[in-house]
């Protein structure tokens, strides 16, 4: 055993590398363990939330089924009540953050920070021109939309309601937003894609990260092959964003403003999921080109725009690998 886990034994390199697991399996057992993590931390929260609620409802008067019936409804359509979608993703995050701390820490034999998340000069302008850049491209889709008739505008969301109301419910998007970009950056193109670069280099790690990533939205609501394809395409959009700064906060950025800008602001689901919106739609396109019941990642009008923000990115890399190597 003892040769076994000794380096220079020949046997042993497809195991170990500079005293370390390979980063093959460091990223097999982390993708395994902290989605366990994920999928148990969220059940404990919501049994946990689902318990002391029930308690404080019965006791105020209502029957067992009545509060039961309310608990189902909140997890059913969990934005429709704000602190428990807010609450699952911190706990989410958490989950997240510490696994890959602990992983860098001991396996990895790395800092946290070396992972591109530090909060050195300039994260904030990152941040922001990773969430612009996104943010037009969102805008300039739901302008074709509109103008090819595939989209119709029925209302707002404060119609009927007041206008206080529909911007708190934009600010709760863009948190919780901001929270799934940490999270889903730090993990897919943070910990997954730096780790395999190390062992298969940047294009392939890209390619197989990508893959992992829409593997995982394959779970989601209304999730078929189109919208496996056009997540596959969104993963490799972040990973350049990744590579165009060398640090994760203009793909965090980026992740954010997408989601937000496709579902608490414009209205679509997002991936799936209905997180409300500034606009209440009527979508009349067919589902190749808006992408059905998963939203627009699923169809042929956010995989071009998807494809043309590729390219800004790639040229804009290219173009910084070939200045770093002048």
């Amino acid at each position: 055993m003892i040769l076994l886990m000794t380096p220079a034994n020949g046997s042993a390199t497809w195991l170990l590398r500079d005293g370390r697991l390979r980063s093959g399996w460091r990223v097999a057992i982390y993708f395994v363990l902290v989605r366990i993590l994920q999928i148990g931390g969220a059940l404990v929260a919501s049994l946990g939330v689902s318990m002391v609620l029930v308690l404080a409802w019965t006791r105020s008067g209502q029957t067992e089924m009545e509060a039961t019936q309310r608990i189902t409804d909140m997890l059913m359509r969990p934005f429709e009540f704000p602190f428990i979608a807010l609450g699952v993703q911190s706990i989410n995050l958490v989950i997240v953050l510490g696994t890959i701390w602990f992983f860098r820490r001991t396996l990895d034999k790395r800092s946290f920070a070396s992972l591109g998340a530090t909060f050195a000069s300039g994260w904030w302008r990152e941040f922001c021109g990773g969430a612009l850049f996104v943010f037009g491209a969102w805008v300039a889709l739901f302008t074709l939309a509109l103008a090819f008739g595939a989209v119709t505008i029925a209302g707002w969301a404060w119609d009927g309601a007041s206008l206080g109301g529909g911007l708190t419910t934009l600010a709760v998007g863009l948190l919780f937003n901001v929270l799934v970009g940490i999270a889903e950056e730090t993990d897919s193109r943070g910990y997954v894609l730096q780790n395999l670069a190390e062992g298969i280099g940047a294009v392939r790690a890209i390619l197989l990260s990508s893959l992992g990533f829409a593997v995982l939205h394959g779970l989601n609501p209304g999730a078929n092959l189109a919208a496996t394809v056009g997540i596959f395409f969104a993963g490799v959009l972040f990973a350049l964003g990744y590579y165009a700064t060398g640090r994760l906060w203009f793909p965090i950025g980026m992740h954010a403003a997408w989601n937000f800008a496709e579902g608490p602001l414009l209205g679509f689901p997002v991936s799936g999921v209905m997180m409300g919106g500034l606009f209440n739609l009527n979508v009349t396109g067919p589902d190749w080109l808006m992408g059905g019941a998963f939203g627009p990642e699923a169809g042929a009008l956010a995989l071009g725009i998807e494809f043309a923000l590729i390219g800004v990115l790639g040229v804009w890399t290219r173009r910084k690998m070939e200045r770093a190597n002048v």
